[in-house]
């Protein structure tokens, strides 16, 4: 099993799981501005170290974006970012995500799942990396 890495962020952290795939898990109650995803791509790519990945952002209960950060993230041009996952946990990112879905353009494939280990799945598809231990993701409360 790779190390685990991790960079904390305003919004939340950037956990380099095991080699190719970085979870950004964020903050419950917080609104993400362009700064933010700006730090926090610059995070996965320092954790990859000049290599290939995919990423899978966890939003917890709630999250906001702003218009600006959802371009930035949709536009991001880096030939080692594969491909990106949402993972959404209420309706109200579900709304926000496929507005993100529907409406920017992407640079990287990009899909919305209601489960990690579905976007997990998925991520595979386009790069091949261990699994993640399951105590790095994010277990909701019951």
């Amino acid at each position: 099993m790779s190390e685990v890495k991790t960079i904390s962020a305003r919004t939340g952290e950037v956990i380099l799981c095991c080699k190719g795939f970085v979870l950004a898990k964020q903050n419950e109650e917080h609104a993400m501005e362009l700064t933010d995803v700006k730090e926090q791509i610059a995070a996965a790519e320092k954790l990859t170290e000049g290599g290939d990945y995919v990423s899978m952002m966890d939003g917890g209960i709630t999250m906001d974006v702003s218009d600006e950060a959802m371009t930035y993230v949709a536009r991001f041009q880096s030939k080692r970012w594969k491909a990106f996952a949402i993972v959404t946990r209420s309706f109200s990112e579900r709304i926000l995500a496929s507005y993100f879905i529907k409406f920017k353009k992407h640079v990287r494939p990009t899909k919305v799942f209601t489960n990690s280990e579905r976007a997990i799945e998925w991520l595979g598809e386009h790069l091949e990396f261990e699994n993640p231990k399951e105590e790095l993701l994010y277990h909701p409360a019951k």
